[in-house]
């Protein structure tokens, strides 16, 4: 009598074979979403230069408020998850959004220069990854922001650390950066 069907070794190679499409689809899918968070990070990033030069452009000066009163030269960043970097881009990001906690003499005309896509809790604005974006400001004019060791020509600059911060990378080269 002749049976139909499968052989266990014929299903095992099926199963086998499924497998390694599955997770080769794994791998373009999670790469693929890599790739569209750096995008939206880019897109964001540069909306938060232009606001910044539009700001500039209005009155004369950087968004830097408090910052600049209390002595600060250039604003800059580190690329870890340091408060003071995170204070210094909630404070200029409330300024061209005109939050609630930024002061009025620092936007007067009360323009919103920046409408976030995504905002926390705190009302900051977040990058693809669910942490705030880091702003350098060439807030004493020379034309110049020095960065971890790197001079920049540029008036403003803009990271993403979200993807650095949330994998415990030590490769900078998983920050999204404006200046590239």
């Amino acid at each position: 009598m002749k049976r139909s069907g499968f052989t266990l070794i014929e299903l095992l190679a099926v199963l086998a074979v499924i497998a390694v499409l599955v997770t080769l689809g794994s791998r373009i899918v999670r790469s693929a979403r890599l790739s569209a968070r750096k995008a939206q990070a880019q897109v964001e990033m540069q909306a938060i230069e232009t606001a910044v030069k539009a700001y500039l452009n209005r009155y004369g000066k950087m968004p830097s408020g408090r910052l600049v009163r209390q002595g600060a030269a250039d604003i800059v960043f580190g690329y870890g998850d340091e408060a003071s970097a995170r204070d210094q881009s909630r404070a200029i990001l409330s300024i061209l959004t005109v939050a609630d906690d930024s002061d009025a003499a620092d936007n007067p005309s009360e323009i919103a220069f920046l409408e976030p896509q995504s905002v926390g809790r705190d009302g900051t604005f977040l990058d693809p990854w669910g942490e705030q974006y880091r702003i350098a400001l060439d807030a004493d004019y020379d034309g110049r922001i020095a960065i971890a060791g790197e001079e920049l020509r540029r008036k403003v600059a803009v990271a993403s650390v979200g993807l650095y911060l949330k994998t415990g990378s030590t490769a900078t080269n998983d920050i999204v950066k404006s200046w590239l």
